[in-house]
């Protein structure tokens, strides 16, 4: 009777507890893991740290799993902290008897009783210091193994301990203190960090060293008493300081960075396909190039890897730092008129067209689309030109002749298709020379094409990102060959000759009103896209793409690794004799009717006729007719009529040279006042010192001290001169 009373009790007070344990549970569920949201971290391929995001309170905690931390610190951590972390059910009752007898024994806490998940269980409800609040968190830690294994129970303590300050898990507390990630964390390092949470206030090694030390060595010789570590290691880990790394990180890539943290708001952590190393020098050039710009400019460079379509720098503006150039705009993905970026595809798709080929013979006069008259840059025309030297001068009238004949809404469309989309109303002509807005990597992407075989991939920022979208095409794999080498064909700035010679094919441009300077380039292996301008649309009077936007570029281009492939020119692209003024093949026209002779990139072996400035293709052998009326109104004894007007890289010098001074001479101011500015040009010539332009063709030495740029443009060409100045 006495047994089954006892039954009878033991199976009632157990269904209590039971059913107590179980409404406690219903009021009381587990609150959330993170109730703040993620801590966000941004690291380049390689895992450095790019930027960090605090969460809403401002924690930095950089989420791991057990397999990113150096299994040592975990064994460290479990046989210091809770050896029988695997066994138990979230609560030891054993260490809660030991710690309670010494409390009673010495009137105060000698050891605490609480094991990992416990912990968990403090730091996701935190409780008073009482029998009561450490009631509630035993039943919070049974809760937490009802609901999650113990691997989970783990990487919650791995994010969650505090290690001092606003930050929070192992791997914050890692790449804060040493500079790197938890799983290369050495012996030392990691006890540090097993016996900091304890104390963080009191035990952070960047305030109390000496304290952090003692700490430390106490976690050693317990870890060699529990023969984690050998006598000779134990003597040897114990002498060590303690060595933290006292540089602050720089923050690489910040606007990038942002843009990642606000699309995936929810993310843990973020691993980009930038090199960490390639950002950080085009960084510092970019700071570097700070100094040569007029008040409130910026600039902004994107590099992508061709095969593989990632995006491995992305430097949104300047410097970050600098708020008088607006540095929080992201002027990567700022909405701004293109200039003239977007000829080479207008050129690509009249190559698909068959409306010509690389040396077609194109009208740069004086031409008016349906009210619509464009004009060059500088005010004059050129006549009769090639389609690779109209493309290379980037002259207005032969790309708009060109686009009219495509159509401003088929041009349009073929790009948008693979995405490419440009701001405006309705297509027009105008698009073509910049009427339109669009951003620097949307260039960037629509460039790569030329070394893709024509095609445009969705551009991966995301090591996880599988990018399933298929590439798509926009221009044939031998129309993109052939506008890579008409671009790759015009010489580059005078600049130092570079490390790494490799093929590029470039691009300028700017914009309406000088408020944008563009370069893009391609090399086989590379996309390298600059703007520079100010955000906040202010002309920038007197500056050219070529003049601003190119020598950054090929600066960049010389930061690169040598390129890996070749670009394979197609079966379909021959080499074809063609002639003037018809622009057919030298073998379909008689010897009386080919005023001059050029080598012409075709596609299979096509030789459409000249077309006039309507883009109606002209008969068998003449002129076209508005550009031979033009040219006769020019005639002069050394251009009597059309046939001599083989103005295509003969008749007409387009080149411009400084012949007042040579690259490395030296002036002395006590020698000399002003130094006269003259060139191979005498009218029309924009003279720039140290890139800032000038008004008149002089150099003021007063103004002037050590190296100094002299650069004279005529169009889109520029000579470039280094002298130096001394007192």
């Amino acid at each position: 009777m006495i047994l089954k009373k006892a039954l009878f009790t033991v199976a009632a007070s157990t269904l209590a507890i039971i059913m107590a344990a179980v409404v406690w549970h219903t009021h009381n569920p587990l609150p959330a893991i993170y109730p703040h949201g993620p801590s966000t971290l941004v690291t380049a391929s390689n895992e450095r740290t790019l930027r960090s995001f605090g969460d809403q309170q401002g924690v930095h905690r950089y989420h791991v799993t057990p397999k990113d931390v150096d299994q040592f610190y975990l064994n460290a951590l479990l046989h210091y902290e809770d050896q029988w972390f695997y066994y138990h059910f979230g609560v030891n009752p054993f260490s809660l008897l030991r710690a309670a007898g010494q409390w009673i024994r010495n009137g105060r806490v000698i050891s605490g009783g609480s094991t990992l998940t416990m912990q968990v269980a403090r730091l996701i409800d935190p409780h008073s210091r009482t029998i009561g609040g450490k009631l509630h968190q035993i039943a919070r830690a049974i809760q937490l193994e009802w609901h999650y294994s113990k691997k989970e129970i783990l990487t919650f303590y791995l994010n969650l301990a505090p290690f001092g300050g606003n930050i929070e898990g192992v791997a914050a507390a890692s790449i804060r203190y040493f500079d790197k990630l938890p799983v290369l964390l050495n012996k030392n390092e990691a006890a540090l960090l097993v016996v900091l949470p304890q104390k963080p206030s009191l035990y952070r090694p960047d305030r109390y060293l000496e304290r952090a030390k003692t700490m430390r060595n106490k976690v050693l010789s317990r870890l060699q008493q529990g023969k984690l570590l050998s006598s000779e290691q134990y003597q040897l880990l114990r002498k060590e300081s303690v060595k933290l790394h006292k540089d602050p990180q720089p923050t690489l890539a910040p606007l990038l960075s942002r843009y990642l943290k606000q699309r995936y708001s929810n993310a843990h952590k973020l691993t980009t396909t930038i090199d960490y190393s390639l950002q950080k020098r085009l960084a510092a050039l970019l700071r570097h190039t700070s100094t040569h710009l007029p008040h409130k400019a910026s600039a902004a460079i994107v590099v992508l890897h061709n095969p593989s379509a990632e995006i491995r720098a992305y430097q949104g503006s300047i410097d970050f730092q600098n708020a008088s150039r607006f540095a929080h705009v992201d002027m990567v993905r700022a909405t701004r008129s293109p200039g003239s970026t977007l000829k080479p595809f207008i050129y690509g798709q009249a190559l698909d067209m068959g409306l010509i080929h690389s040396k077609s013979l194109l009208s740069d006069i004086p031409a008016n689309f349906d009210g619509y008259k464009p004009q060059n840059l500088n005010g004059h025309f050129n006549g009769p030109i090639s389609a690779e030297r109209a493309l290379q001068k980037s002259l207005n009238v032969p790309a708009i002749q060109l686009l009219n004949r495509i159509t401003p809404a088929r041009f349009e469309h073929n790009l948008s298709r693979a995405g490419i989309e440009f701001s405006h109303k309705k297509a027009n002509l105008s698009v073509g020379l910049g009427g339109t807005g669009t951003q620097l990597l949307t260039l960037a992407k629509l460039y790569r094409a030329l070394a893709s075989n024509g095609y445009v991939a969705p551009l991966k920022v995301l090591s996880h990102d599988l990018n399933l979208q298929s590439p798509t095409s926009i221009l044939s794999a031998q129309s993109s060959w052939i506008t890579f080498q008409m671009l790759s064909a015009q010489s580059a700035p005078d600049r130092v000759v570079p490390s790494i010679r490799r093929k590029i094919a470039w691009k300028t441009g700017t914009s309406y009103g000088y408020r944008d300077f563009w370069s893009v380039g391609v090399s086989p292996d590379y996309t390298v896209a600059v703007w520079v301008g100010r955000p906040d649309a202010s002309p920038m009077l007197g500056y050219l793409g070529a003049t601003q936007a190119a020598p950054l570029m090929f600066d960049a281009f010389d930061l690169l690794p040598p390129d890996s492939r070749k670009l394979i020119r197609p079966q379909q692209v021959t080499n074809t004799i063609i002639c003037w003024p018809s622009g057919l093949a030298l073998a379909q026209v008689s010897k009386d009717s080919c005023d001059s002779q050029h080598q012409a990139w075709t596609i299979n072996h096509a030789t459409p006729p000249s077309m006039n400035i309507n883009g109606d293709f002209t008969t068998f052998s003449s002129w076209p007719e508005k550009l031979s009326d033009w040219l006769n109104t020019k005639k002069s004894p050394s251009q009597p009529n059309p046939r001599s007007a083989t103005t295509d890289a003969t008749t007409v010098d387009t080149g411009i040279a400084i012949t007042s001074l040579r690259s490395g001479q030296h002036y002395y101011r006590s020698q000399l006042d002003v130094l006269p500015l003259r060139s191979s040009r005498q009218v029309d010539v924009n003279w720039f010192i140290n890139h800032a332009p000038q008004k008149k063709p002089e150099l003021k030495l007063e103004q002037y001290l050590g190296k100094t740029i002299v650069s004279a443009c005529f169009r889109s060409q520029c000579d470039k001169h280094v002298i130096y100045i001394h007192p």
